[in-house]
């Protein structure tokens, strides 16, 4: 649902990052910008956990979004769905 809810908003969500206490920051790429890509990437790791599963699911996604609008859509939407951490 979340990467679904990025790309629906237009964006293109690059990689999943998160930081390991004695690796540092571990990056995973993953380049999605369609509900295509978000199924074939989800049938692809359905034996594996994500990275997330590390830091107890918390996790930083770098997005590459066509515009400022759409920046904006995906953070109220991401926010909406209970996906954005903010503090």
């Amino acid at each position: 649902a979340e990467l679904n809810t990025m790309v629906d908003n237009g964006c293109t969500v690059v990689d999943v990052i998160v930081e390991h206490p004695l690796y540092g920051q571990l990056t995973g790429p993953l380049q999605l910008s369609s509900r295509y890509d978000v199924a074939q990437f989800i049938a692809r790791s359905h034996t594996a956990q994500p990275l997330s599963v590390l830091t107890g699911g918390i996790h930083l996604h770098t997005l590459l979004c066509p515009s400022e609008d759409a920046y904006r859509r995906v953070l109220d939407a991401l926010r909406q769905a209970g996906f954005l951490l903010e503090g």
